[in-house]
């Protein structure tokens, strides 16, 4: 029974218990929950607005609208905002001009979360939708 103890403590010794009772949450990444104009969605009015809504509060550093036949036009840049993105759940972009061309056209995005652990999460993604003619 000694020569039990004795070998238990001498393992505690060796590989010490850090951290009982404080166990790492895990956070989710940040997830796009909702966007407007409807991912793969059809439209029969010209789009004027982008929304983006996430599961979580985000810093978004870009957002552009690519459209059909090529042509890429920059929503938000967070380089183009003095270098300061745009922190929220829910973001919404008016449109220089509206997207009206039939055909299919591209919203791409790049958000990051900044973790309490000193990490940072980062989510990119595109969705598209069609305006019909």
């Amino acid at each position: 029974m000694r020569r039990t103890f004795a070998l238990a403590a001498a393992l505690l010794a060796a590989f010490p218990l850090t951290g009982i009772g404080s166990v790492a949450h895990a956070q989710p990444a940040p997830e796009l929950v909702f966007l407007f104009p409807v991912k793969d969605g059809m439209e029969s009015e010209p789009v004027s607005q982008i929304q983006l809504t996430f599961s979580t509060e985000v810093t978004i550093s870009h957002v552009d609208i690519e459209m059909q036949d090529g042509p890429k036009f920059v929503v938000f840049d967070v380089m183009e905002n003095n270098g300061g993105g745009q922190t929220s759940m829910v973001s919404s972009y008016d449109l220089p001009v509206p997207v009206a061309a039939p055909g299919q056209h591209f919203i791409n995005y790049v958000a990051e979360v900044n973790r309490t652990d000193g990490t940072m999460d980062t989510v990119s993604g595109y969705s598209s939708f069609v305006i019909l003619e």
